[in-house]
This record gives structure tokens, C-alpha cells and sequence, in this order.
């Protein structure tokens, strides 16, 4: 391992996002502490006296999770559950930890607003940890009515408080007990690995004693801890358990083996079938990563017919001689972590049945080694949207063009090739507007855009200016000038009448964060001013494309009742359609959906005809839309967002998705749309990767996992997190090669396309002849005759496109692809991963082959 990987190394173990080989998982030791975790803080402190006498009457031994200490997945992993009673305020290291620890078989027992108080990608990631949100508070007291079982007297589980509302993520959680009030929305939500009350336990004020012991008794049942029988009178600090003192002499190695001190848990068949597609999944990820990285010798570069001709020769030569078993990859440190990850996959089921600390302690120390040497020696990229955010923050950093180049040479050397620059935030565009009524104060006396532009042309990169849209006032973008946070904006202080309101005539949302202003999309004027704004951009700066950000009404909630859209124009517009004032609709009325329709449609209609208009005016630009990858149905009724009806009428050039996550597995289920959405798609679809607190190799395995998907690219969010790590491996995996700068899919999709095809074949052939792939004689040969075929029309139509060579290519395509299960059928019993990975790989060339009839053909 070269000092840099060994850095890389240093680094991922200094954030704990992976536990190291010294940690000792959750075991109960002789003389060690309790493996129940109680948190305390600032929060419950007034509380803990109170919290103390039931945690007593719980009859559990438990040890004191104190947050000023808790710092790290090491201070978890001795536990195998943790209570969490009311703490307000949860860090991004304590919240990432715990994603981690619950994926490793930990429960999660919460109650009341836990972590409101926290940051938005915190709240966030507890949404998903818990499978719940916090909603509000109760205002009156109601009646919990609990679901039957059997665990715990019913009668106790029953009572009359003032509690809270929570909100279910999905329908795998379940409903405990449900609140008497109107609707009857949830009290306490359990899943697998987590149980959440909808009201602040340990209060005397709030609950009877016996009410809340019950239900912490019932949760802990619920996930097979084992209750002691016992009260702690004096619980310690949880940390004391990651090196107990034994209190008994150490055991000989006989005694060892005859008594083992190891205390086994019940695992769930789910535990275990989680841990193992997890350590699979990475697995594949750094051995495909290793295989791109080998494939990319030019001896690969050929037809397949000839690499079965080579593989014939081989053969000949090798008649009566017993078969060779030293293949090797290159990069000899990740050939061995992958070893030894896919020996422990095939034993880890009985090993975790018979022990399983021991099973996830190799698990952990798997994953490890693979997350250490993941492979970076070397560039694998293939044609690609790499794009990244530069956010308003990091260009009022810079005070003059000089103070950007330094900016703009990293970007290009880490092999981006596109540039979201933030060019209008929160109704402040940065550059000097006729239209605009106020520069940003803080970009005055130059020209960030102009200069931007200049710097990415040089370099070969594109710049797409990046403008918030209905968004035009920003709390924390007023605090930054020294203003008000109710001041509206440049936008609204000029046109108060643009603002659109919530039922009770409120501006500013009341959603977590810094909150902001919006104006109406239904206002004609407001309309026309956006589209000025815009046309100005493309009439005067030579950028080559325009994002669309804010694109959509504020977040609306059922549960808070703040629904947007009740100005003057939209109840005008919607009363002449419908006949009926929204005003007076509520979620209940006929009219609701339409209501939410209306809205929608107001969006739409201000993307097809401001796409039409810019494109009237440079008809190469390229259009994009920062999106919400949420559900369809939710995000049409919450935040009126109807991007799919952009991809199908060719408003939108990119779909750049907010996937933004801190890790692989999370960031993969964001992803689904990638799947759902590219094969049926004439736009290209761009998740998006954040860089705020993710470890640097967490986000080259995040690309890793979009480049086995139908993705076209991806973009980083933002420059203000692109540290010199990133940038280190960026370089060393994509950056530029050679003088020839490689093609941009949006900008050459059919160039893009073959090359991406032809990088795929050099992966088959590679492995081929490594006799990696499991497939019949006449399978392959059928296969390599069809692939070929498809490389040539794919090398014709990318010199020549025109539609008879797209017709010729895209039905070769098809023809491939109709047969490729047949092909892979033997080698996809021990291989699917892999398999579906090349069918997505098709899946995205076929989109750049959608999208470049659409854009450079008809």
C-alpha cells in the first residue's frame, strides 16, 4: 500500500465511520457493563431523576450513555440496545454512528422529539434510522390506545397525555398504538431494530411511572433483550465496557474453549441476511472496481470473435495439462480483501448461528479491509457527466477572477467536466442584472459569471448557471448580510404582492433549517420576471446551460396544516376552473386533489414554456432541474414537483436527483429512480452526491455504485466540501489523460455511447480470458458475433450520425439485449450482481442513444 492509500486508511478510521480490529463488539464479558445504553443530556438532565426511578422499576442493567462522551460508533459497540429519552440535540458523528451500529444488529428505543434540534442532514438521517419523524406536539391531552398483545399487561399500556405526533417513512413500520384525536396518528411505531413513542418518557408531569415502564418493558421484549430481573442502583458509563476489568482470573486456553465468556444473542434470519448483502454488495463493488481498472489495457480493445480466438489458441496449447489457478489483480491488497470477504460470505450464516459476536467481529473486519483498500491506483472512468456545485458561498470567498482559477484548475484536473455555478441565490443574482432589482452585496464590483465562464472554457468544462427559482428570500442568507430574518428579499421588498402565502397568510415556511420565501408560481408577473431574469442569462453570458433550482412549492404538511398557494391570483385562477374558492377546501373536500392538481400544474407549465424560451434563444443550451428523488405520489402532494412530466415532454435535458446520503446503502435506495426512470427517459438522469461529513472514500464508492447503474453521470454537492483527499483520488480514478478531452454524454451522446460500449466489451474480454465468465461454447459465440455487431454500428453512428445509422444501432441494441439473460443464464447462478450490472450498463447506453434522437437527430 502507497503512503496515500495508507492515508486513506488513517483518515477512515480517524472519522469511525468503520470500527477497527481493536473494537470490541457488543459481547458481554465477565465484569463487564450492561449491554442496555441509556442516553443522557443536556435535554433530559431536569428529567433524569424521574427517568432514573422507572429505568429502576424496569428491572434492566444499564449502563449511562453521556452525549458530551458519546462521540463515535466505538462507544456503541458494546451495547446491543440504546434508549434514547428525549435528547433534542443529536450530532452528525452520533447520528452517523448509529446508522452504522443499527446496520451491525443494534435497537434503537426513542422517544419525543429526538433530535429536532439538529441540523438538517441529522434529521434527516434519524428519518431513516428510526423509519419515523418527529411531526409536533399535542396541544391537549388524548387517549393511547395500544394494539393487542400478549408481552405486557394491556391495561398498563393504556393512558390519557399530552404527547406528540410522529410521522411513518414507510409501510414496513409498525403501529404499536394510535392516539384517539382526530385521525388517529400513530403514539408508538416499531420496525425490526427500532420502537418510537410519540411522547416524552420519564416525566412524572406527562405519565404515571407504571405506564412508561410498561411500554419500555414491552419494546425491549419486542427486540428479545433480555430483562435481568434486577434494578442498576448504580449504572456506569457505557464507554468503561469497551476494555472491562474481568473480575475473575483470566481463563486458561482449555478453559476457554470448554466455557467460551462470549454470551450469544438470538439473531433474526433479516440480521443476518442485512449483514450479508451489505459485505456482498461492497464486496462486488471493489472487485468490479479492480476489474474496470485491469480491463482498461489496450490489449483489451478488440473484438469479441478474437478474444475467443485467443481463448481457442490457449486451449490448443494447453491440451492434457491440468488448468491453471493464479490469477491474479493488480492491485494485490484489494484482490485479497475481496478473498477474504467472499470466504467469509459463504460461511457466514452458521457461523453467525453458532457465534455470533465472532461472526460480526470478522464481518466488521471484512469491511474494513475492503473499505482500506479500495482500489485508486488507478483511472477507470468512462464518458460521464462529472459535474459539481459551486455554491455561493465559496464564489463571495473570492474577490476577483484570480482568487477562482486555483478553484477551477483542481475541478479540471479531478476530471469534472461540468459546472453548477450558483448564479442566483435566494432572489440575489451574482452578477450585475438589469432586471434583477439588487446584485448580491457581497459579489459587487465584478462579475463572478463572466469570469467563471472564461475560467471553464479554458479548461475544457462547461458552466450551466445555476438559479433558484420560486425561492427568494432565505433566512440564513439574511443573517449573512446583517439583516432581519422576516426580511423578504430583494424580490419581495420590491413586489410584496408576489408572495405566496399559506392559509393563515404566512410568507416564510415553517420548515426545519433556515427557513425561506417563495413567490407564486400562478402570478403571471412573477412569471414573466423569472423568465426575464433567466433570458438575460442566456442573451448575455455564454453559458452552457441553466439549472433550475426551488423548482416547486414549499414543503406543505398535513400534520402542521401548512398548505401554500392562497394568493390572490391562485384563488382567482382555481375559482373561474372550479367554481370554488380553495380557500374553504380542506383535505377532506372533493375538490382537494385538484387543488394540489392546480398547483402542480403551475409548475409544469413554467418549466415547458421557460425551457421553450431559452432554447428560442440559444437552441444548444442545455436545461436542468435540481429535483427531490422523493416517491411520486408524496412529493406531488407535499411539495407539488411533477419532474417525471418534464422528462416526458423533453423540458429537461439533465435530472439531476438530490439522492444525497451518507452512505452506499442509503444513497442506493435514493437511487431507485435511476432504474425506474432512464430506459423510458429521453433526459439524462444525474444523482446527486454530497460532501458534507462523508468520508471520501464512502463518495468514490457512491460513484462506484452509479457506474454499475443506468446513470449518465453524477454531480457533487458542493465545491465548498471538495477537499484535498477527494480531489487526490478523483485525479488518480477520472482524471484527465492525454491532450484529448473525452466526450460529454449530454453534448456527444452518440461518441459517449460507443465508448462506453466499447469499454464494457474490454471488461468481457478481460474476463473471458481469464476464464471468468461461466457460459456454453455456442452461447459465447452467439453472444460475441451479436456484440460485435452492436460495436460497429455503435463506432458508425458516432462518426456518422444520422437516423438510418441510429435505426441500425439502436436495433442492434435491442437485439443484444433481448438475449443477454440467455447468454448469462449459466453465469448468473453465482454472478447476478454482476449480470444485472451489464444489463444496466445497456440500459444507459440505450438512453444516450434515446436522448441524442431527440436532441441531435429530429
Amino acid at each position: 500500500m502507497d503512503s496515500f492509500l495508507g492515508k486513506l486508511r488513517n483518515n477512515w478510521q480517524s472519522k469511525l465511520i468503520i470500527a477497527s480490529s481493536i473494537l470490541t463488539p457488543w459481547v458481554a464479558v465477565e465484569g463487564a457493563v450492561a449491554m442496555v445504553g441509556v442516553v443522557y443530556s443536556q435535554e433530559n438532565a431536569p428529567q433524569w431523576q424521574e427517568i432514573t426511578q422507572r429505568l429502576q422499576s424496569t428491572k434492566i442493567d444499564y449502563c449511562i450513555l453521556d452525549t458530551r462522551n458519546w462521540q463515535s460508533q466505538r462507544d456503541l459497540n458494546t451495547l446491543q440496545a440504546l434508549f434514547i429519552p428525549n435528547v433534542n440535540n443529536i450530532s452528525p458523528n452520533q447520528a452517523q454512528s448509529l446508522e452504522y451500529w443499527l446496520k451491525t444488529g443494534g435497537k434503537i428505543i426513542a422517544s419525543g422529539p429526538v433530535g429536532q434540534s439538529s441540523p438538517d442532514e441529522v434529521k434527516n438521517s434519524l428519518k431513516k434510522i428510526l423509519g419515523a419523524q418527529w411531526g409536533y406536539p399535542m396541544t391537549s391531552p388524548s387517549n393511547l390506545i395500544p394494539t393487542a398483545t400478549n408481552l405486557v399487561d394491556q391495561r398498563l399500556l393504556a393512558g390519557t397525555l399530552i404527547g406528540g405526533v410522529i410521522i411513518p417513512e414507510n409501510n414496513q413500520i409498525v403501529t404499536e398504538a394510535s392516539w384517539s384525536s382526530n385521525g388517529n396518528p400513530p403514539a408508538v411505531l416499531r420496525s425490526n431494530n427500532t420502537t418510537f413513542f410519540a411522547w416524552r418518557w420519564g416525566i412524572d408531569e406527562l405519565t404515571k411511572p407504571e405506564f412508561d415502564t410498561a411500554w419500555l418493558t414491552k419494546a425491549l421484549q419486542d427486540h428479545r433483550i433480555k430483562l435481568t430481573g434486577n434494578s442498576n442502583p448504580n449504572p456506569q458509563p457505557c464507554q468503561s465496557a469497551l476494555f472491562p476489568a474481568p473480575k475473575t482470573p483470566a481463563p486458561s486456553p482449555a478453559q476457554s474453549q470448554a466455557k467460551p465468556t462470549t454470551i450469544a444473542r438470538n439473531v433474526s434470519n433479516r440480521e443476518v441476511e442485512q449483514m450479508m448483502a451489505e459485505l456482498s454488495a461492497l464486496t462486488y463493488r471493489v472487485e468490479n472496481t479492480l476489474i474496470k481498472g485491469e480491463a482498461k489495457e489496450a490489449r483489451y480493445d478488440q473484438p469479441m470473435t478474437e478474444t475467443i480466438a485467443q481463448m481457442n489458441q490457449i486451449a490448443s496449447k494447453n491440451v492434457g495439462k491440468a488448468p491453471a489457478s493464479n490469477f491474479r489483480y493488480g492491485n494485490d491488497s484489494a484482490h485479497q480483501a475481496v478473498i477474504q470477504a467472499q470466504e467469509l460470505l459463504k460461511n457466514f450464516p452458521q457461523l453467525a448461528r453458532t457465534n455470533f459476536p465472532d461472526a460480526r467481529r470478522q464481518w466488521l473486519n471484512a469491511r474494513r479491509d475492503l473499505w482500506e483498500n479500495y482500489p485508486t491506483d488507478r483511472n477507470f472512468a468512462e464518458p460521464e457527466v462529472r459535474a459539481m456545485w459551486v455554491d455561493r458561498g465559496t464564489i463571495v470567498k473570492a474577490k476577483s477572477k484570480a482568487d477562482l482559477v486555483h478553484l477551477f484548475d483542481r475541478m479540471a484536473e479531478a476530471g469534472i467536466n461540468t459546472v453548477f455555478f450558483e448564479t442566483i441565490n435566494a432572489g440575489y443574482p451574482i452578477y450585475p442584472s438589469t432586471v434583477a432589482p439588487q446584485q448580491n452585496p457581497m459579489t459587487r464590483g465584478w462579475d463572478p459569471l463572466k469570469a467563471s465562464i472564461e475560467l471553464a472554457h479554458e479548461r475544457n468544462m462547461e458552466l450551466h448557471a445555476w438559479a433558484w427559482i420560486f425561492a427568494v428570500a432565505n433566512q440564513g442568507h439574511n443573517r449573512l448580510l446583517g439583516l432581519p430574518d422576516n426580511h423578504l428579499g430583494p424580490v419581495l421588498s420590491r413586489h410584496p404582492s408576489w408572495a405566496l402565502k399559506d392559509k393563515k397568510g404566512d410568507i416564510f415556511s415553517r420548515t426545519p433549517g433556515f427557513q425561506k420565501a417563495f413567490i407564486d408560481p400562478a402570478n403571471p408577473e412573477v412569471r414573466r420576471y423569472l423568465q426575464r431574469v433567466l433570458r438575460e442569462i442566456a442573451q448575455n453570458y455564454d453559458v452552457d446551460g441553466i439549472q433550475f433550482d426551488y423548482i416547486r412549492y414549499p414543503f406543505q404538511d398535513s400534520f402542521t396544516k401548512q398548505q401554500y398557494g392562497y394568493t390572490n391570483s391562485a384563488r382567482w385562477l382555481f375559482k373561474q376552473k372550479y367554481g370554488v374558492d380553495p380557500q374553504t377546501l380542506t383535505s377532506s373536500s372533493p375538490l382537494w386533489s385538484q387543488w394540489a392538481r392546480f398547483r402542480m400544474e403551475q409548475v409544469d407549465s413554467f418549466v415547458a414554456e421557460t425551457s421553450q424560451q431559452l432554447k428560442e434563444i440559444k437552441p444548444d443550451l442545455t436545461i436542468s432541474a435540481a429535483v427531490f428523488p422523493t416517491e411520486r405520489n408524496e412529493r406531488l402532494w407535499t411539495l407539488q414537483q411533477n419532474w417525471e412530466s418534464w422528462i416526458a415532454n423533453n423540458s429537461v435535458d439533465l435530472m439531476v436527483l438530490m439522492t444525497y446520503a451518507l452512505d452506499t446503502g442509503s444513497f442506493e435506495s435514493r437511487v431507485q429512480s435511476v432504474n425506474d426512470y432512464s430506459l423510458t427517459s429521453n433526459s439524462l438522469i444525474l444523482p446527486g452526491i454530497r460532501l458534507l461529513k462523508v468520508p471520501y472514500a464512502e463518495a468514490l464508492d457512491q460513484m462506484q455504485l452509479l457506474r454499475n447503474l443506468p446513470s449518465s453521470g453524477f454531480a457533487l454537492f458542493a465545491s465548498e466540501h471538495f477537499d484535498q483527499d477527494l480531489e487526490r483520488i478523483l485525479i488518480q480514478t477520472q482524471g484527465r489523460n492525454g491532450t484529448k478531452t473525452p466526450p460529454i454524454p449530454h453534448r456527444q451522446p452518440f461518441e459517449s455511447a460507443s465508448l462506453r460500449y466499447r469499454a464494457l466489451q474490454q471488461e468481457w474480454n478481460f474476463l473471458l480470458l481469464n476464464d471468468k465468465i461461466n457460459i456454453s461454447p455456442s452461447a459465447l459465440q452467439d453472444w460475441a458475433k451479436n456484440a460485435d455487431t452492436l460495436r460497429s454500428h455503435l463506432d458508425i453512428l458516432a462518426k456518422n450520425p444520422n437516423p438510418q445509422n441510429l435505426q441500425q444501432a439502436k436495433s442492434s441494441l435491442v437485439y443484444l439485449r433481448s438475449r443477454f439473460p440467455t447468454y448469462l443464464q449459466q453465469h448468473n447462478t453465482n454472478n447476478v450482481r454482476q449480470g444485472r450490472s451489464w444489463s444496466n450498463r445497456l440500459i444507459a447506453i440505450e438512453n444516450l442513444l434515446n436522448y441524442g434522437e431527440v436532441r441531435k437527430i429530429n
